[in-house]
């Protein structure tokens, strides 16, 4: 339970833990009598343009976020729908060996969950070897047209994986996210130097301030991943459909096993 609650507010105990410290930071500074800067207007100017360049970073970043969270949806769709076509066309055309071909698909599926958490490559070459299948399939006399839809599917498969590693490889103007965290960091500066009187409100409002900067620079490095390592953190894009259809192929895969033993 504690390691469930200590993924949920990870952001939110790092950020408070940076926090407490910049407030320790502040009291130090202001018993050393450090704190040479005036309060003035142009404080509220600088803290609403790194909320305006924090935001847009934030929705872009989020706008990626959420087209990562519809392709396991359109992956395990496309699964889905290759598998039923596979089905139909063994029952009329008995050669084409479906066994092997679910077992793929489901190579296919294992990979793509490995890929995406561990960076690695494996789905593009499982993919690929679906070409052996479509070969069979002219071998066994499959309509042409039954073939095309499959390459169709197949290459939707492979836009799929290409935008996941683009996105999970690629940040969102790079130099932008720099921007943010050089006037984020400027901006925590000016408020630790910053004389505010009350003191203690004054500090407490720092502490917010801060604590909202930090709080959103750190879930802007997270969403800009949206896949991590299984267990890492909470907010990573769910993978539970391709496990459910995963699942639906062992199924599948173990009542044909059975049948044939049963045969024997």
């Amino acid at each position: 339970m504690n390691h469930r609650l200590s993924r949920k507010f990870r952001l939110l105990l790092i950020a408070a833990a940076c926090t407490v410290v910049l407030a320790g930071v502040k009291f130090a500074l202001h018993s050393l009598q450090l704190e040479g800067i005036t309060l003035g207007s142009l404080h509220a100017s600088v803290a609403t343009g790194t909320f305006f360049v924090i935001g847009f970073l934030l929705s872009a970043t989020i706008a990626d976020y959420k087209e990562s969270e519809k392709i396991p949806a359109e992956f395990a769709a496309t699964i889905e729908n290759m598998h039923e076509d596979a089905r139909a066309i063994h029952h009329t055309y008995s050669a084409f060996d479906i066994d092997s071909f679910r077992l793929k698909l489901r190579q296919i599926i294992i990979a793509f969950e490995a890929d995406v958490r561990n960076s690695t490559v494996e789905a593009h070459r499982h993919i690929h070897e679906l070409h052996d299948f479509f070969t069979a399939m002219e071998t066994a006399k499959v309509p042409p047209n039954f073939i095309v839809k499959f390459k169709q599917e197949q290459a939707q498969l492979v836009k799929s994986l290409f935008r996941v590693s683009y996105i999970q490889r690629i940040t969102f103007i790079p130099s932008a996210s720099i921007l943010a965290q050089s006037i984020v960091a400027l901006n925590v500066l000016l408020l630790l130097f910053t004389e505010v009187e009350p003191f203690y409100g004054g500090m407490a409002l720092v502490a917010i301030i801060s604590f909202i900067f930090i709080y959103i620079l750190l879930l802007l490095k997270v969403i800009s991943t949206p896949f991590h390592r299984e267990g890492k953190t909470r907010d990573d894009v769910s993978l539970f459909l391709l496990s459910q259809t995963a699942t639906r192929l062992d199924a599948k895969i173990a009542s044909r096993k059975a049948k044939a033993a049963i045969a024997k």
